[in-house]
């Protein structure tokens, strides 16, 4: 079964709705209009047009069998369920033998099991029955039976939506918790060059620390006219993994996986670099990358879900052995043990107890996407539904375990997400976190998978390391305030400290805020506030920090002997002329100068006098700037308070010389 759309299980793909139609127009322009729309596979624009037709004839069968049939891709069941009610009700219900099977299909989406075994009975003992739909309303006449049980006895569990600071009306989805950070994708953001209009959504990866609302991560990972989703990370940490996807159609959008390096002072490499074509084969979606250790193999295992050859379904699981180098993967193979006719998606493995989870509407579900666990012994343990609240009757997927093995995170559209049409409850997923209720220990010899013990090796944290070495901090980047230290000046020393200037530099943080984010709307005013953010934190007070760290390690070794010459390079931003940028290059430099004269009521003096400590320098002024840095005098917000302008303003460690 190939998917309606290549993500509509991974994100309940879903565009703005369309403007109200022009008056005047005919029934049968609006049901051309829909024709046309559905063979482009602008499903959503055939919604609204079907509506628009419906209007001029409400009785129409055919129209509201197509109708409900878009609904019902869209998620939007209610909807789906009134007008596929109408068709089986009416005197031409018998033209559209399928309106029976899918209004059973709706029914157990909105958990209505009985109804649902009725209607798929009703197709069955209907006039026209033909395969693959016979036998699988066979098979879901059984399931009925079975989802109405394990719903009526729901394991202790509480679930509760993440609220707005995380999920919008759109949807949310694959979550990732690393350390005390929340990663996440949403579907949200408009693709910035698009023929469609309105534009179409594209997706972005999101953080979210403490509560704080959630902001797309740092500037350069997202793309402004690709989905990029899906955060995955190596055992070791070094390594992470997402996908980046395009538009094929109107709709319809394919998929690969790429990852990016870490350096070794915990940097992301700008590079992505896109997997082999063993793994990204070419006409064919590679998505959701989930890494693990797999205690048989003794190795590092990349799982993903793809639509290339081998597989059973639609999308399917596969997994391949990542080996030592760079992209480096061993031959992928689908895991077809676990895999269906129908689609297998959202992998995730938990390492210390050998588990898998992922999401399924091809094993006996709830409804929709539910998600399974199958344990790794010598191959792969028979998927066991995890039954409810944690799986519902809606589409339940991307399960996530956090370290404890007992609490974690989903993406559901279940009653409760927000929609994007209220009036439909149409769309979408939102995220949900999910932890046991307490209770005395049952009396069974049931033991929760959850709670087996580890198989080592465990996940190592994926937080970036401190640096342990004076070479491991290179380069090492210090941030200044405009035209700071002493504004308006061509001297080119300082009595200042690095530490004065920035403790001044941080404070202004709220000053930088306004300035760069204020003027904008919307999105791009929330992403223009996380860039100054992002900065002030992620570099500017990192730097500041490392700064202490260096300085102690560097104490330690010079106790231990050691000489050292520390070598500084120094950068402005292009806004002044060169000569005054050179002096202020200078100052600048003094301002670290002076850092090590004066740390630790000057600890380092008596190295600095013995020549045991030297510090040089190399000024560049704003000879090496960035071009893409405005240099316009009167465009304060670009030149002084645009992050990348504020990237420009700073002094180096660059280079260690040791004996």
């Amino acid at each position: 079964m190939k998917p309606f759309l290549q993500l509509s299980f991974l994100i309940s793909l879903v565009f703005a709705l369309v403007p109200a139609f022009v008056s005047g127009q005919s029934f049968k322009a609006y049901v051309q209009a829909a024709e046309d729309a559905l063979e482009q596979k602008d499903y959503n624009a055939a919604l609204q047009h079907y509506a628009a037709a419906l209007e001029f004839q409400p009785g129409n069968t055919a129209i509201q069998f197509q109708y409900a049939g878009i609904a019902r891709r869209f998620y939007a069941f209610e909807l789906a369920e009134q007008y596929y009610g109408k068709v089986v009700e009416s005197k031409e219900g018998n033209r559209f033998p399928l309106a029976n099977y899918h209004l059973a299909e709706v029914k157990k989406s909105l958990g209505r099991y009985d109804e649902a075994k009725a209607y798929f009975q009703a197709y069955l003992a209907g006039p026209e029955v033909t395969e693959p739909y016979s036998s699988q309303a066979k098979a879901e006449i059984k399931t009925c039976d079975w989802a109405r049980e394990l719903a009526a006895e729901p394991e202790r569990i509480s679930i509760e939506n993440l609220g707005r600071k995380v999920n919008t009306d759109y949807s949310e989805f694959a979550p990732y918790r690393a350390g005390d950070t929340l990663l996440y994708s949403s579907f949200r953001y408009d693709k910035e060059q698009d023929d469609y209009r309105p534009e179409r959504k594209i997706t972005k990866v999101l953080y979210q620390r403490g509560g704080s609302r959630g902001r797309p991560l740092s500037r350069g990972f997202n793309d402004d006219n690709l989905h990029t989703a899906h955060t995955a990370f190596s055992l070791d940490g070094s390594r992470f993994y997402f996908t980046r996807c395009d538009y094929v159609n109107a709709t319809e959008i394919r998929c690969a996986i790429y990852y990016r390096n870490k350096d070794k002072r915990g940097r992301w490499s700008s590079r992505a670099v896109k997997l082999p074509e063993e793994i990204n084969q070419p006409n064919h979606t590679a998505t959701q990358p989930a890494i693990g250790y797999d205690s048989i193999l003794q190795a590092e295992v990349l799982f993903f879900a793809s639509d290339q050859p081998g597989g059973p379904g639609g999308l399917n699981l596969w997994w391949a052995k990542v080996e030592e180098g760079d992209n480096a993967f061993g031959r992928p193979s689908p895991m077809n043990e676990l895999n269906t006719d129908f689609d297998d998606i959202t992998p995730f493995f938990h390492t210390p107890t050998q588990t898998l989870y992922f999401s399924s509407n091809g094993h006996p579900a709830l409804g929709g996407f539910d998600v399974f666990q199958s344990k790794r012994g010598q191959g792969w343990a028979s998927p066991q539904n995890l039954g409810a609240p944690v799986n519902s009757s809606y589409n339940d997927i991307y399960y996530f375990l956090d370290e404890d093995g007992v609490s974690g995170y989903l993406s559901s559209n279940r009653p409760g997400s927000f929609y994007l049409d209220d009036s439909n409850k149409a769309c979408c997923n939102d995220l949900y976190y999910f932890e046991p209720i307490p209770e005395a220990p049952p009396a069974t010899d049931t033991i929760p998978i959850a709670s087996l013990s580890p198989v080592e090796p465990e996940l190592p944290a994926i937080e970036p390391d401190i640096p342990t070495r004076l070479e491991d901090f290179l380069p090492l980047a210090l941030y200044f305030d405009n035209d700071e230290p002493d504004r308006r000046t061509r001297r080119t020393a300082t009595k200042k400290t690095y530490g004065e200037t920035y403790e001044t530099y941080y404070a202004r943080r709220p000053d930088y805020l306004k300035a760069f984010a204020e003027p904008l709307e919307g999105e791009r005013k929330e992403e223009a506030a996380y860039a100054v953010d992002e900065f002030f934190e992620e570099e500017a007070k990192k730097g500041y920090d490392f700064l202490q760290r260096f300085s102690e390690i560097l104490l330690q070794r010079l106790q231990s002997g050691d000489e050292v010459e520390i070598f500084l390079k120094g950068y402005t931003s292009p806004r002044a002329k060169s000569d005054y940028n050179l002096a202020l290059s200078k100052r600048r430099i003094s301002s670290v100068r002076n850092h090590f004269q004066t740390y630790k009521d000057g600890v380092f003096q008596p190295y600095l006098e013995s020549g045991q400590l030297k510090v040089s320098e190399r000024p560049f002024g704003e000879a090496e700037a960035s071009s893409a840095v405005s240099d316009a005098l009167d465009d304060l917000r670009n030149s002084i308070y645009h992050p990348d302008a504020a990237r420009e303003r700073r002094v180096e460690i660059v280079e260690i010389k040791r004996q």
